[in-house]
């Protein structure tokens, strides 16, 4: 897939990912092609957002393979949780995939809810 997205539109999603962050307490939000490609991202970050990119996507593609080889649709929750960071992901377009990372302290319903806002901004800017 290419992804061509306007210059307006990139500096609007990342205004809404970091007023994400600095409201959630995320550490870090990253949206990404399904083919593993970054499109935007805010937070703090350590690591190559590439990788991080790629390796989503693809296990986002994984886990819907498995939904459909039990005959589930999706599975509305994909989420990892760690000792120092836990990972949300969460499909925003049939093409486009949200990560955020955040620490275990914080609540994972409050988070999801945040999300959700976050999903239906990004949404209307991307489709805009």
């Amino acid at each position: 897939m290419d992804t061509v997205i306007r210059e307006d539109i990139v500096a609007k999603v990342e205004i809404v990912l970091q007023n994400f962050i600095d409201e959630s307490g995320a550490t870090y939000a990253l949206i990404t092609d399904m083919g593993g490609n970054p499109l935007f991202s805010a937070g703090e970050e350590d690591f190559d957002v590439d990788t991080l990119a790629a390796l989503s996507a693809a296990n986002y593609a994984t886990t819907k393979e498995i939904a459909n080889l039990i005959k589930e649709d999706n599975f509305s929750l994909l989420f990892h949780r760690g000792n120092n960071e836990n990972v949300h992901f969460a499909k925003i377009t049939p093409d486009v995939l949200m990560i955020v990372l955040f620490k275990p302290f914080l609540s994972l319903g409050l988070l999801r809810l945040k999300i959700n806002g976050l999903q239906d901004q990004i949404t209307a800017l991307i489709e805009s």
